[in-house]
């Protein structure tokens, strides 16, 4: 698929001083097109008229400006889905901008008319002038429809809402139940570290999608930026957001050396990224692979000693091991701790000791030219034969047989 086209136009939006996103299938970030407005202003707020009317006016070859309520402008159009990953809807946003500031009076005359209190004006007066200006709107229009027609070889029909009928992506503010106390300010840090924390919480317990809503959430923060570099700014976060997750699991009871790994990857691809596109790609994957590892390597029901000799398999996998050498090691029975090991992990002592020495040659025959000899005595087996042998048992062919498929793939 051509990712690059759609990263690159991301780019030259954001370029333009405006936030862009592609909306996902399952619609988790939605929110994100406001920048969490409607979600921290109303109760219980949902996006499901933003939806329906994604799903009705931005088809295959249309491109939207659309002026909301709060007199905010957004810019919607169609994706073909070979630009797509997998998980993307072809719906695109761009927004929200101005085309002025607008003054006390209009913010006012918004306020009234969407039942939002006097005594919020400064929030929403902070919210006005956090979102980009753009003075000449019909250049940018100009700008994004030559880009997409360009980009996505595809002919766009640009299309202005509202129109003389007054259609509006709204719920009414009539049966809208505005919250308790409103946080609508870059100041909510208290909401924020409350939302992080359920989040965290999430991840740490393997809840994929409790963990996905929380994070859809948590982006609607608009948090100080650390300087004028958006792709600095969003690649800093991302950072945050990988050393917090690493926390989560390791109290979620995942042992150090899955997690080390899993951070290490994360953290080579983040400082790859290019795009603000693909840093929201990672930190979407990372919630998912993070959750994956608590629900696959999780050790919080484990005993004392389980844990320990699943840490000690872990770090030490090169030594010579054996169900008798941790027997002596815990002054058990071999029979007590076969069987405890059984009971709690649903494998053996032994079997286990070999998924994690054949995962640690597969991760050196995927990433080094060692032979099929020193990865084996690395992985602690010195008899090359037995090595094969458990190779091939674990992955139905030999590590020659693996590292040419690697070479020369079909």
């Amino acid at each position: 698929m051509e990712h690059k086209q759609l990263e690159l136009f991301c780019q030259a939006v954001t370029a333009c001083n405006v936030g862009c996103c592609v909306i996902f299938k399952d619609n988790s970030n939605l929110s994100q097109t406001d920048n969490g407005l409607r979600l921290r202003l109303y109760e219980d707020y949902n996006y499901q008229t933003l939806q329906v009317f994604l799903e009705q006016y931005i088809t295959p070859g249309r491109l939207v400006r659309y002026e909301d309520a709060f007199g905010m402008f957004h810019m919607l159009l169609h994706i073909p889905s070979q630009y797509l990953y997998d998980y993307e809807s072809p719906h695109f946003v761009i927004g929200p901008y101005l085309e002025s500031r607008p003054p006390e009076e209009q913010v006012q005359q918004v306020m009234e008319r969407m039942h939002i209190p006097d005594q919020l004006y400064q929030d929403i007066r902070l919210f006005y002038d956090s979102t980009p200006v753009l003075p000449d709107m019909e250049s940018f229009e100009s700008l994004v429809l030559n880009l997409s027609q360009g980009l996505f070889h595809t002919e766009y029909t640009v299309l202005h809402l509202p129109d003389k009928n007054e259609l509006y992506m709204e719920n009414s503010p009539m049966i809208l139940k505005l919250r308790e106390r409103p946080q609508i300010s870059v100041s909510t840090i208290e909401e924020r570290y409350e939302v992080e924390n359920q989040m965290l919480a999430a991840v740490s317990a393997g809840d994929d999608k409790s963990a996905h809503e929380l994070y859809q959430k948590f982006q609607t923060f608009q948090l100080r930026p650390r300087s004028d570099n958006a792709l600095q700014n969003k690649r800093h976060g991302v950072i945050i957001l990988n050393t917090l997750f690493r926390k989560a699991v390791e109290s979620g009871g995942v042992p150090p050396l899955y997690i080390d790994d899993l951070s290490g990857k994360f953290a080579i691809l983040i400082n790859e990224a290019r795009t603000e596109r693909a840093l929201d790609h990672l930190s979407t994957d990372m919630v998912h692979k993070y959750c994956l590892m608590v629900k696959n390597h999780s050790m919080s029901g484990y005993s004392k000693v389980v844990k320990e000799v699943i840490s000690y398999i872990d770090f030490h996998y090169a030594e010579d091991l054996s169900l008798a050498f941790f027997a002596e090691m815990f002054s058990m029975s071999k029979n007590y701790l076969s069987g405890l090991f059984k009971k709690e992990t649903g494998t053996t002592l032994t079997d286990y000791i070999h998924q994690v020495r054949i995962r640690r040659a597969v991760t050196l025959i995927n990433s080094s030219s060692l032979s099929i000899t020193t990865v084996a005595a690395s992985c602690g087996y010195n008899d090359i034969n037995y090595f094969i042998r458990i190779f091939r048992r674990s992955l139905g062919m030999s590590p020659k047989q693996y590292q040419k498929s690697i070479l020369h793939p079909e």
